[in-house]
C-alpha cells in the first residue's frame, strides 16, 4: 500500500475550471434579469459587492487549504478553526446550501429545456434532477479535460456576447443609475450571491491539487475575479440593450438580448450555453455535496451509515440519493429568487465563519497548521468580509433569515444531541484562548511563524546516459492479472546492474469517481491477492543455462520489489504521479490489443508520453518464459540507445543475445558497415553480448520483415522512430511492423530527453541527413 502522502492529480487549469466551471451556472442566466428589474444599472455593485467579498473569503480559503489540505472544505475549516459545535452549523448549512443551489440550478434547467421541448419548466427541472441523480450514484465522472472543454465554451460563447453587445450599448438606458436608490443594491446581493458559490470547491479537492502552495491561491482568486469581470460585462450589455421599464417584461433577457445581437443563431447559442451551465453546475453541486457528508462521517458528526461507498459503483451513493432526494422536493418552492436567496444566506454564514477562523488560526498558531500561504491585510480584511457576510444576510430578507436561524437551532440541537459524545477532533479555539488571555487584542498583531515548506522530490529534468551496469528504479504499471507476471519479471531484468540490486514497483491503481474523495476510497483497496501472488511467484534467478561467458551477474534477488495499491480520478495520471514518488527513471506498462500507431496515439498512453519526466516502455505481451534470442532494430537515435542498453540488461541476466539488426541500401558494404556500428556501439555498452546483423535492403521495414520471417526470435526491442517529432505520435510505422509480425513479445521504448534546443537540433541534424541521403539506410 503506498504511504499515506496523497497523490496530487489537478493541474492549474483543473482547479480554476472547477471553480470556474461551477459558478458560471443559471446564476448569471436566470438572474441577471431580475436583478436589473430590482435594482436597475446599480445591480452592477450588487455582483462586485459579492465578487469582493469571495475573493478575500477565497484567500482566506487558499490559507486554510494549504494549512489542512484535506477534502471537506469549509466544513474542515471551520470545525478545526472555530470548534466542532459551529462547524457542525457550517456543514450542515455548505451542505443544503448546495442542496439548495442544486434546486436553483435544475430550476434553470427547466425553464431553458421548456423553450425547445414540451414541457413545463417544473418537469424539466425534475427530469434533469432524476437523470443528473442517477449518474452520480453510477459512478460516470466529468473528467478534468470535460470540465476544461466546458469552461472554455461558456467562456467563448459569452466572452462573443460580450464582445459584439458592447456595440449594442445605449447607454441611456443607464439614466438613472440608481432608480430606485442605494437600499436594493444589498438585497439584491443577497439574491445573485449564489452566483458565486462555486469556488469554495476547489478547497475541498485540495488534498488532490499539484503544487498546492501555487496553484490553489491562484486558482481560488483567479476564478472568482475572472467571473465578476464577466458577469459585470454581461449585465452592461444586459442593461444597455433593453429600456429600464420594459425589462421586467422580457423573459430570459440574455436569451433575448443574444437575439437582438445575432438573430436566431445567437438566441441558441445562449440557450445550448444555458443548458451547458446548469447542467454542468448541478452534477458539481451534487458531487460536492457528497463530499461534505463524508467529511462529516469521519468525525462522526452524522450517522457513518450515510458515508457508505458502494461496493461495486465506489460512489457514496447514500449521501447522494440523499441530496438527491430533498434538491426535488425543494423545486416545490417554485420560487427562482427565494432559492437563490436561501442557498446564498445558508453559504454566507459558512464564509464569515470561514474568514474568522482564518483569523483564528493565526493567531492559536497550532503545531499541525503550517500554510505555505498567507492571506494579506490580515486580520483587517477577514474581518471585512465577516462583517460584510452578516449584512448581506440581514437584507436578504424574511423567508431567507428565517431559513438561517432555522439552521442554526436545528444544527446546535443536532450537534447536542448526536455528535458532541462521539466527535472528537483537535482545533483550535484552546490554543486561541490561551493565546488571547496572554496577549489580547495584540495577538492579531503578532508576527506569523516561519513555516518550512516541504518540497517534494521529483525527477531532474536531464537527460539520462545511456547506462547498461548501474541499477535502475522502474515503475511498473499493472491492471491486468494475466500479463502481471511477465510485466514483473522484464522490470526486475530492467531494473537489476551489473554489480547492484534495483528496485521495482508494482502498481495497481483503481479508477474512483470523483464523487468519491481519494481518502475516502483508499480504505477498501489495501491489498490484491493477485498482485501479490504474482510477486511471490517470480523466480530468483533467470532460467538455469550454461553461461556462455564469464560475466558475472547479480542476481535478481537483490533487486527488491515493492507492491503500490491505490485509488485515483484519473489512472494514467495517477501513473505520472506514483512514477514521480517512487523516483523511478522508467515507466513500464502493458498494451492489449492491435499494435499501431492510431490506436496507440488515440489512447491516454499519449498522455504520459507528453508528461512523463523518465523513460517509458510499452510491452506487447506474447510471453516471456524462455529468453535467448533477442533482436534490436537500430536506427542509432536516442531511443534505439536506451533499446540497446535494456537489451543488454536482458541478455545478461538471461544469458541471452543481442542480434543488432542495421538495415542498409544494397550498395553498402556489409562489412564496413559492421565495423562502423561496432565503433559506435562500443561507445554505449559492452559489446560482449551484441552480434551485429547487416542487411541490404530498399527499405527499412522490408529488411526488418525479411529477418523476423527468417529467424524465431523470443523478444524484440526497438526505440521510438524518427516521425515522434514530427507526427506527434508514439511509435512510427517501422515500430508497427516488427509489432505486428514478430512473434514473440515485442517492447516499444521511448527515451526520456529534455526539449531542448541542443537535442532538437541534435534530431533535426540525423533527420536532414536521412532524408538527403547521407547516411547507409535506404528510403523508407
Amino acid at each position: 500500500m503506498a504511504q499515506d502522502d496523497l497523490r496530487r492529480e489537478l493541474g492549474f487549469w483543473d482547479a480554476l475550471t472547477i471553480g470556474a466551471g461551477t459558478m458560471i451556472g443559471a446564476g448569471i442566466f436566470l438572474l441577471a434579469g431580475v436583478a436589473l428589474e430590482l435594482t436597475g444599472p446599480a445591480a452592477i455593485f450588487s455582483y462586485l459587492a459579492a465578487g469582493i467579498v469571495c475573493m478575500i473569503t477565497a484567500a482566506s480559503a487558499a490559507e486554510l487549504a494549504t494549512g489542512m489540505p484535506t477534502s471537506g472544505g469549509d466544513y474542515f475549516f471551520v470545525s478545526r478553526s472555530l470548534g466542532p459545535a459551529l462547524g457542525a452549523i457550517s456543514g450542515v448549512g455548505i451542505w443544503l446550501s448546495l442542496t439548495f443551489a442544486i434546486s436553483f440550478y435544475l430550476f434553470g434547467l427547466g425553464e431553458y429545456l421548456s423553450q425547445f421541448l414540451p414541457l413545463t419548466p417544473f418537469w424539466g427541472a425534475f427530469a434533469g434532477g432524476l437523470l443528473l441523480t442517477a449518474i452520480n450514484v453510477y459512478g460516470a465522472k466529468e473528467s478534468g479535460q470535460m470540465q476544461v472543454i466546458v469552461v472554455l465554451t461558456l467562456m467563448g460563447i459569452l466572452g462573443a456576447f460580450c464582445g459584439i453587445g458592447a456595440f449594442y450599448i445605449e447607454w441611456s438606458n443607464f439614466t438613472p443609475f440608481f432608480p430606485f436608490g442605494g437600499a436594493p443594491v444589498a438585497s439584491t446581493t443577497a439574491l445573485v450571491f449564489v452566483s458565486f458559490l462555486g469556488f469554495v470547491k476547489i478547497a475541498a479537492v485540495a488534498e488532490e491539487i499539484k503544487n498546492p502552495a501555487k496553484n490553489l491561491p491562484r486558482t481560488l482568486i483567479g476564478s472568482v475575479a475572472l467571473v465578476t469581470l464577466l458577469y459585470v460585462v454581461i449585465l452592461l450589455v444586459i442593461g444597455g440593450i433593453f429600456e429600464q421599464e420594459t425589462i421586467g417584461e422580457v423573459r430570459d433577457p440574455l436569451t433575448q438580448a443574444a437575439r437582438t445581437l445575432a438573430g436566431p443563431i445567437g438566441a441558441g447559442a445562449i440557450i445550448f450555453a444555458g443548458l451547458l451551465a446548469t447542467v454542468s453546475s448541478a452534477n458539481a453541486s451534487i458531487m460536492a455535496s457528497s463530499r461534505i457528508n463524508l467529511a462529516m462521517a469521519r468525525d462522526r458528526m452524522v450517522p457513518n451509515w450515510l458515508s457508505a461507498i458502494h461496493e461495486t459503483l465506489l460512489t457514496p451513493h447514500r449521501a447522494i440519493l440523499l441530496t438527491g432526494v430533498l434538491a426535488l422536493a425543494f423545486l416545490f418552492i417554485e420560487s427562482l429568487e427565494q432559492l437563490a436567496k436561501i442557498a446564498s444566506v445558508l453559504q454566507l454564514y459558512s464564509y464569515a465563519a470561514l474568514n474568522v477562523g482564518c483569523v483564528a488560526l493565526r493567531v492559536a498558531q497550532p503545531d499541525w497548521y503550517e500554510p505555505s500561504y498567507r492571506t494579506p491585510g490580515f486580520p483587517f480584511v477577514q474581518g471585512l468580509a465577516a462583517l460584510a457576510c452578516i449584512g448581506i444576510i440581514l437584507y436578504s430578507g424574511p423567508f431567507a433569515q428565517i431559513a438561517i436561524v432555522v439552521l442554526i437551532l436545528a444544527s446546535l440541537g443536532w450537534y447536542y444531541v448526536w455528535g458532541r459524545s462521539r466527535v472528537e477532533i483537535e482545533h483550535a479555539v484552546p490554543e486561541f484562548r490561551e493565546q488571547w488571555a496572554a496577549q489580547g487584542w495584540s495577538a492579531l498583531a503578532a508576527p506569523a511563524p516561519e513555516f518550512a515548506v516541504q518540497v517534494p522530490e521529483v525527477l531532474s529534468a536531464a537527460e539520462r546516459a545511456v547506462d547498461a551496469d548501474g541499477p535502475r528504479r522502474v515503475s511498473v504499471a499493472l491492471a491486468n492479472p494475466e500479463h502481471e507476471h511477465d510485466l514483473l519479471q522484464l522490470g526486475r531484468y530492467i531494473a537489476t546492474g551489473r554489480t547492484e540490486g534495483g528496485h521495482v514497483a508494482g502498481i495497481h491503481l483503481v479508477d474512483v469517481p470523483l464523487q468519491t474523495p481519494l481518502r475516502s476510497a483508499r480504505a477498501q483497496f489495501t491489498e490484491r491477492p493477485s498482485l501479490e501472488r504474482a510477486i511471490a511467484d517470480l523466480p530468483q534467478e533467470a532460467a538455469a543455462r550454461p553461461s556462455t561467458n564469464d560475466l558475472d551477474h547479480t542476481p535478481l534477488e537483490a533487486t527488491d520489489i515493492e507492491s503500490v495499491i491505490d485509488v485515483a480520478h484519473d489512472v494514467f495520471g495517477g501513473l505520472i504521479d506514483e512514477t514521480q514518488a517512487q523516483t523511478s527513471d522508467m515507466l513500464l506498462m502493458g498494451w492489449q490489443g492491435g499494435f499501431n500507431v492510431g490506436r496507440i496515439y488515440n489512447s491516454p498512453i499519449q498522455r504520459i508520453v507528453s508528461d512523463l519526466p523518465a523513460d517509458l516502455g510499452v510491452l506487447k505481451d506474447r510471453g516471456f518464459d524462455s529468453v535467448d534470442q533477442i533482436l534490436l532494430p537500430w536506427g542509432g537515435g536516442l531511443h534505439a540507445q536506451l533499446g540497446l542498453e535494456i537489451a543488454v540488461r536482458v541478455a545478461r541476466i538471461t544469458d541471452a543475445t543481442v542480434h543488432l539488426l542495421r538495415v542498409v541500401r544494397e550498395d553498402v558494404d556489409v562489412e564496413d558497415e559492421k565495423a562502423a556500428l561496432d565503433d559506435t556501439v562500443q561507445g554505449l555498452v559492452d559489446t560482449d553480448r551484441v552480434e551485429y546483423l547487416v542487411r541490404q535492403s530498399d527499405s527499412v521495414t522490408g529488411g526488418i520483415d525479411a529477418t523476423l520471417t527468417e529467424a524465431d526470435y523470443d523478444f524484440a526491442i526497438i526505440g521510438a522512430s524518427r516521425e515522434w517529432s514530427l507526427r506527434q505520435v508514439l511509435f512510427g510505422s517501422i515500430p508497427d511492423v516488427v509489432a505486428d509480425r514478430a512473434d514473440c513479445s515485442v517492447l516499444m521504448v521511448r527515451r526520456y530527453v529534455p526539449n531542448t534546443l541542443s537535442v532538437r537540433a541534435v534530431e533535426g541534424v540525423k533527420r536532414l541527413k536521412e532524408t538527403v541521403g547521407l547516411t547507409t539506410s535506404p528510403e523508407e
